[in-house]
């Protein structure tokens, strides 16, 4: 029974690999499995057994998470691309009050938030406008920097989630 539920938890792990908007390593977080996994990885070699039967039904649930819900996303923005498009944003912006509700917890207001906020808009304008200018100069190798740039930022927002 345990194996099938880490394969469920890999499912979703997976679906949420592919679905924009939705971070799977949040998704890692709030399955609860976020730090068993870091730790199984970090310390594979030091019970390689135990650590590959925790991690084989995440990694298969995660392979048929992308699988089916690769095929369901090509037929959703074949069939109807302006609402899936529109769902996706929905769904973004649905969480909006959920991140006020946390923002407004007991511990209050911290400054170094809003550095963080601030931080995060300007590397946010200064991507578009990176992008604006490779795209005027059309410069291969500008453009392989600006695609390890954004890589490197997306897989920090997806890898790291920020956990209690």
């Amino acid at each position: 029974m345990n194996f099938f539920i880490r394969v469920i938890k890999g499912i979703s792990i997976g679906a949420g690999a592919i679905l924009p908007g939705i971070s799977s390593g949040v998704l890692c977080v709030i399955l609860g499995i976020y730090e068993k996994i870091i730790d199984s990885i970090l310390n594979f070699l030091k019970d390689v057994k135990k650590n590959i039967k925790f991690l084989f039904p995440i990694i298969l649930g995660c392979a048929i998470g992308i699988i089916i819900f690769s095929k369901f996303l090509i037929y959703l923005f074949n069939i109807y691309p302006n609402q899936a498009k529109s769902m996706f944003a929905g769904l973004i912006l649905g969480c909006i009050p959920s991140l006020f509700k946390m923002a407004n917890k007991p511990s209050g207001f911290k400054l170094h938030f809003l550095f963080y906020t601030f931080l995060t808009m300007f590397i946010g304008i200064l991507s578009i406008l990176i992008q604006n200018v490779i795209s005027n100069n059309n410069i291969s190798s500008v453009n392989s920097l600006y695609l390890i740039l954004c890589g490197f930022l997306m897989s920090a927002g997806v890898i790291i989630p920020r956990s209690k």
